[in-house]
């Protein structure tokens, strides 16, 4: 069955005609910026053209990426098209009757060079329906097309963190046109996942982002590893050499297939998550450019950017853990631990931070006494700054941490990173979720509470805990 809805003229389409999946309405594939090809390649979202029907039945293209390999623990993900031109959005809604629900608009993850808001564990109709709100899932641009600094290259592209923008217009585009579909306009809550909840967070020290939604809702991702324009110039110069593409040559560079670009991003960066995360990493990501990003978006936080929007940040307990189980990070012995802490802190700090995580975890071996430091580097310590410096500025914040584990085969596994996005979803579809079906009871007890909190969040503006740690399913 198809659905069709009258949406405002700042919808550019009059009509949107999308799915009846029974339980709520589908609307796929909608688009809410020109297609980002030709001349606009590596330039900013530009706004549609005013044209005729969408046929919202069907999901559009996901960004161009070479997608993760799978494992029997991976979540399922069903076969989808791929493409540059991949600006749409997914929404669900229990009816397109003008009643104003709360709505939630939440990027996908995947290191800033995949993911996908059309596949994976989602089952946003029982979502939607289960809890009478709006989700709203946009594609963005990822990758080199997402997030290459090329100013100090190109005069003419001078505008980075092109993800980040495509991010704003979606959610310019729920301001203008979600009331059309049962949503909220002046109640949307932002969310973001890893990358996605980096990029989100980077709105923050933007002129107008923290004024296009009203919550914030973090998980592994936050205000923090933002590149100086010095470093991402430099992984930009390392890419264009491999390209065999000179400075100011927009011809060159629009003559790159879409291959080549993904070979050559690959290249540039890290796949070790510390030399990816430590200052000045060797990764792809949000810069702080002066222009699309002119502070940093915890100083935005410190300064009161989001003193009347409430935020919360989550993380998992064994964050780091995904890089070794996904054979990322290679074997670790004790001088491979010693030049992790000197990535992070200096080798000055080397022998007081081995001895405290070597008091820390007696008898623990070198990976996992390295997987813990890096889970604390970069997902405890940010979570406890971002709220300090959220509550500095006048603002709220919520800490939580995922604890929950799956049992054999998967329980080495732990609370891994992006363990806790499908529970604070509902886990409404878990037969995609391998690891929640070794303990499908206690899977499920986990994502009520965790569901219930985001719901609770979404209608008033609190998850339901105060002040200290919440800990989910320890």
């Amino acid at each position: 069955m198809t659905a069709k809805v009258t949406a405002p003229q700042a919808l550019y389409h009059g009509i949107e005609q999308g799915q009846d999946q029974h339980r709520a309405l589908a609307f796929l594939g909608i688009p809410y910026a020109a297609p980002p090809l030709g001349t606009l390649r590596f330039r900013p979202p530009e706004p549609l053209a005013p044209g005729g029907e969408i046929n919202a039945t069907a999901y559009g293209n996901a960004p161009i990426q070479d997608p993760p390999p799978v494992t029997d623990w991976s979540i399922h993900r069903a076969p989808q098209s791929y493409g540059e031109d991949c600006l749409n959005l997914n929404l669900w809604t229990p009816a397109a009757d003008g009643k104003r629900r709360p709505v939630i608009v939440h990027l996908f993850g995947g290191g800033f060079a995949t993911g996908s808001a059309n596949v994976g564990h989602f089952n946003g109709a029982a979502f939607a329906s289960a809890n009478d709100v709006v989700l709203v899932r946009p594609n963005v641009r990822t990758g080199a097309l997402g997030f290459l600094h090329l100013a100090e290259h190109f005069p003419g592209l001078d505008q980075s963190n092109r993800s980040m923008l495509d991010l704003a217009a979606a959610l310019r585009w729920v301001r203008a046109n979600i009331e059309a579909f049962g949503g909220d306009p002046q109640n949307v809550t932002l969310a973001g996942m890893s990358s996605g909840g980096f990029t989100a967070a980077a709105l923050f020290g933007t002129a107008d982002g923290p004024t296009l939604f009203d919550k914030c809702w973090l998980l592994s991702g936050y205000a923090t590893r933002i590149q100086s324009p010095e470093r991402a110039a430099e992984i930009a110069a390392d890419f264009l050499t491999r390209a065999g593409v000179a400075p100011g040559d927009e011809a060159g560079l629009a003559a790159l297939s879409a291959e080549d670009i993904l070979r050559h991003q690959a290249e540039v960066v890290a796949v070790n998550l510390a030399e990816r995360s430590m200052p000045g990493g060797k990764t792809l990501g949000i810069v702080q450019d002066g222009t699309t990003l002119p502070r940093h978006p915890e100083q935005a936080l410190r300064d009161g950017a989001l003193k009347d929007c409430p935020l919360v940040l989550g993380r998992t307990r064994h964050e780091a853990r995904l890089w070794y189980a996904t054979g990322r990070m290679g074997t670790v012995d004790e001088a491979r631990f010693r030049q992790t802490i000197a990535r992070f802190d200096g080798d000055s700090a080397v022998e007081t931070e081995l001895a405290r995580w070597n008091a820390a975890m007696p008898g623990a071996d070198w990976q996992a006494k390295e997987e813990d430091f890096l889970t604390d580097r970069i997902y405890r310590r940010a979570t406890a700054a971002n709220a300090a410096a959220q509550r500095a500025g006048g603002g709220r914040a919520w800490v939580y941490e995922f604890a929950w584990a799956p049992k054999p085969p998967h329980d080495w596994l732990g609370a891994t990173h992006g363990s806790d996005e499908s529970f604070v979803y509902g886990l409404h579809d878990i037969d995609k979720v391998p690891v929640a079906l070794t303990d499908p009871v206690g899977a499920r007890a986990v994502a009520a509470e965790t569901e219930a909190a985001l719901i609770q969040f979404m209608r008033d503006g609190d998850p339901g805990w105060g002040a200290d740690l919440r800990v989910f399913g320890d």
